[in-house]
């Protein structure tokens, strides 16, 4: 026994420890990536993406053959080469670029921590990055452009701290720009917002203003605008490139501050920040340590952190007072704010017992939770379906259980914390195993997947069009249809046109006000309104 406890306190344990939560991470995070069928946006970015293969054209963006004024194509690109590789037929291709950007945004993290502060720092702000919940267990495991954007942000914003330390402005406003172009064409205009932000937070306060306006500066932004501007030109040769970006700024306008339509500003002022620190979870936990005196001149001792802190300082209030952001819209925030907040742990640490202990026994008692899910589950009439729960429910119990005696018989923090951390991917690999068929076999989603398999062995190669004279099947407007669009052109590897006509010897979906006297052979059953499928 006291063998394994000093196994457990030992640098060679933790080393093994890392070693199996990289291992279990990358498990949890690919296992049933391509089960659940599509939901909330991921139907319509698969649709643009899935056209864009089929026609060639990667710079208009289309969504059943109309043109679509959305986002630029950078995040449509990448969906479109990722289904190409993994297959147009299968949603794991699509998600896929989602997970990898998490995964990579880690990386950044661990390697500019270790950098500028220690090995340690990186590797715990890390973890609880890449674990944080609402990342961790639902945006990563989508076909969403949020992440992916956010890592461009991030790498930008990282390369004015980078190359400042190294006294390199033309690396600078090189690197930083280029990431921010990269950022711009998969999101637009917010991006330019972001670098503005930073670089004015970053030279205001340390009073570097030439910086600021220096001539690379200017070179960089006049190569990002050529660069813009270039893509415009391009897109006119095409189609009305100021229609697509009076499109692309309703968006954005419809989301900001600018929107006069936006109202409940009391409401969301204060749920945001506690949204916030709710989707941090576990490391919310950390945030008793950053009450307390001295915490301020603790961040100044490090430029790094405290770069991070001015980062964050201008480009959230934007967020904070538009009533029309959403959680996903803060995610670059993510790796800096759980940055700052372990660096204050690891000072504090020594110095807060009774917070210290507050904190450990939470993580603890989370591990306990875990394990006691993990015994009841099979009892759960509700997940019967899913096949051999009742053994591997409780196995991964078990393991929990175990996690949990390794972190009362250390004494070590730093493996305490990665201990505790285990248990969420312990949680994630329980929450793909159970929830991910769950949604394959009894969501509205897979309802309407059944919907596209339906009508394809009914038309059976048939040409299949959308009828509509009436502007059905908008494609700026939300609807439950996106779903079964996108199997049916998933499955069908052709585009699904929009046409007012109906012609001989084809089949059609129609709205019900269109139906007139054909026959139906087929209803799409939305919440909203019925669809039909007729043949002319």
């Amino acid at each position: 026994m006291n063998n394994l406890i000093i196994y457990l306190n030992s640098e060679r344990f933790f080393k093994h420890l890392v070693i199996f939560f990289i291992l279990g991470y990358l498990v949890s995070t690919f296992l049933n990536l391509g089960v659940p069928p599509f939901n909330n946006e991921e139907p319509r970015r698969t649709l643009i993406a899935l056209e864009m293969l089929f026609s060639g054209n990667y710079v208009v963006t289309t969504l059943f053959g109309d043109v679509f004024y959305d986002h630029p194509p950078l995040w449509n690109i990448v969906l479109a080469q990722s289904a190409k590789l993994f297959g147009i037929s299968s949603e794991f291709g699509y998600r896929l670029p989602s997970a990898l950007s998490f995964i990579i945004t880690g990386i950044v993290i661990f390697f500019m921590g270790r950098k500028y502060v220690n090995k340690e720092f990186a590797l715990i702000s890390t973890f609880f990055y890449l674990v944080s919940a609402d990342l961790y267990f639902f945006f990563s495991t989508t076909a969403e452009i949020d992440i992916f954007f956010s890592l461009f942000v991030l790498l930008a914003t990282f390369s004015v701290f980078h190359f400042n330390e190294k006294n390199n402005l033309f690396l600078l406003y090189a690197f930083a720009y280029f990431f921010t172009t990269l950022a711009f064409f998969s999101k637009g205009v917010v991006s330019i917002v972001f670098l503005g932000g930073t670089l004015l937070a970053y030279f205001g306060y340390k009073r570097e203003w030439k910086k600021l306006f220096s001539l690379y500066h200017l070179l960089f932004f006049v190569l990002f605008l050529g660069a813009v501007f270039g893509y415009f030109y391009i897109y006119h040769q095409r189609e009305d490139a100021f229609a697509y970006i009076e499109g692309m700024w309703s968006l954005t306008e419809k989301k900001s501050i600018l929107n006069s339509k936006n109202n409940a500003f009391l409401s969301h002022f204060f749920a945001f920040p506690l949204k916030l620190l709710g989707n941090l979870f576990p490391a919310t936990l950390l945030l008793v340590f950053l009450f307390g005196k001295k915490t301020s001149s603790y961040l100044k001792e490090n430029p790094y952190v405290f770069f991070l802190l001015l980062a964050i300082v201008l480009n959230v209030i934007p967020y904070w007072i538009s009533t029309g952001s959403r959680d996903r819209y803060a995610y670059f925030f993510y790796p800096l704010i759980i940055s700052i907040f372990v660096y204050i742990f690891l000072y504090k640490k020594s110095s807060a017992p009774w917070k210290r202990k507050l904190f450990f026994y939470l993580l603890s008692a989370l591990t306990l939770i875990v394990a006691f899910a993990c015994f009841v589950l099979p009892f759960v009439s509700y997940l019967n379906p899913v096949k051999g729960i009742s053994y591997f429910a409780p196995l991964i119990g078990v393991l929990c259980v175990l996690v949990f005696v390794a972190q009362i018989k250390t004494n070590v923090y730093k493996t305490r914390i990665i201990l505790s951390l285990f248990t969420v991917v312990i949680a994630k690999l329980l929450f793909v195993s159970l929830a991910f068929p769950m949604k394959n076999s009894a969501s509205t989603s897979s309802i309407f997947k059944a919907h596209a398999k339906t009508i394809l062995e009914k038309t059976n190669k048939t040409p299949l069009y959308l009828y509509s004279k009436k502007g059905a099947f908008d494609p700026h407007k939300p609807g439950e249809f996106y779903v079964t669009g996108a199997y049916l052109e998933m499955y069908s590897g052709q585009t699904l046109k929009k046409t007012d006509s109906l012609f001989k010897n084809a089949y059609f979906i129609v709205e019900e006000r269109e139906l007139g006297n054909h026959d139906v052979l087929y209803t799409i059953d939305n919440k909203k309104n019925h669809l039909y499928l007729i043949k002319n």
